[in-house]
């Protein structure tokens, strides 16, 4: 049985909290239904959460009772409650710039009192209809401008009105997750894995890595089907020169032979990114790795990466699930 706002709702056997206040027409925010966009999260004031339901929250939220809706199947009763664990900010968008044939960067003016780490993600709603997408953010709380890379996806709601909005509001909410740089290791090895828009939090990792003056080896591994879906590789590659420890590698899929190999300071291959970074990093005990991009490819690497030797502590996880379409 499940009490939220004072009324009590029966709950099927193996059903998750959203889909039980949905049947019951309660109105709850949701996007990925998978636990990676924590637009779901409610508070539970009594009851016991199963773990699962918290994954991926910080200390600070799962010790006041908060959790993801999505995916907390409860074992017993609980008494929720809506939380208000992230602020909400109005922002404009300033600038559009394409960053690839399927990729935008969206510059938004950073909202006064905004704080955030690099490599966090936002929730960005739509004033005219409240339609809300979460983007990773790859610019340095130092910059007046938050970055976002925008995937353009076909008939995509929110990338396609992006991709004309100059000039237009929107408002924010967050920041969220944990791909951040952590301050105060700056010899240890850092292994960054993604594929698409996955670089946005990873160049936000690297940004702040450079900005502390890390001196451990940062290995990079960007997945794309083709040479032209890793994007800013000028920018990356210009980075070495505060990273000098940086190694770039870029995993490409088949029909790509003709550009592999060495190309500036990158290294393509023809390979899976799973095992172009396992070849390249097969022993993982004294690394931390942020790992970002589909939800079974995070899922894959992070038992890879712990079966490597890799710490659970230290591997961050920031899995992009497409909006459910229910």
């Amino acid at each position: 049985m499940l009490q939220f706002e004072g009324k009590d709702y029966s709950l099927e056997a193996g059903e998750s909290v959203l889909d039980c206040l949905l049947r019951h027409g309660q109105q709850v925010s949701s996007l990925c239904r998978s636990g990676a966009c924590q637009s779901c999260m409610l508070k539970a004031s009594a009851g016991a959460l199963p773990a699962a339901a918290q994954l991926g929250l910080k200390d600070a939220w799962r010790q006041q009772g908060f959790f993801l809706a999505c995916i907390c199947r409860p074992s017993e009763d609980l008494v929720l409650e809506r939380c208000n664990a992230a602020a909400s900010y109005p922002a404009v968008v300033r600038r559009v710039t394409p960053l690839s044939p399927n990729v935008i960067g969206v510059q938004l003016t950073r909202p006064t009192g905004f704080e955030f780490r690099a490599g966090q993600f936002v929730q960005l709603s739509r004033p005219s209809d409240g339609l809300m997408r979460p983007y990773s953010v790859a610019s340095l709380p130092s910059e007046d401008e938050l970055e976002l890379h925008v995937a353009l996806l076909p008939d995509g709601q929110m990338s396609g009105w992006l991709h004309g909005a100059v000039g237009q509001s929107v408002s924010l909410r967050g920041p969220f997750g944990e791909c951040f740089y952590q301050e105060g290791e700056s010899e240890r090895p850092l292994v960054l894995a993604g594929t698409g828009t996955g670089l946005a939090p990873l160049l936000g990792v690297l940004r702040s890595a450079a900005h502390h003056g890390h001196r451990g080896e940062i290995s990079l591994f960007h997945g794309s089907p083709l040479l032209s879906g890793i994007y800013l590789r000028s920018e990356l590659e210009a980075l070495s020169e505060a990273l000098p420890n940086l190694r770039l590698f870029g995993s490409l899929l088949s029909g790509a032979e003709d550009e592999l190999g060495a190309q500036g300071r990158w290294q393509f291959e023809l390979s899976p990114l799973d095992q172009l970074i396992f070849a390249r990093c097969p022993k993982l005990g004294e690394h931390r790795l942020f790992v970002c991009g589909q939800p079974s490819l995070v899922q894959l690497l992070r038992k890879r990466a712990y079966l490597a030797g890799a710490s659970l502590s230290r591997i961050h996880c920031d899995a992009f699930a497409a909006p459910h379409s229910a």
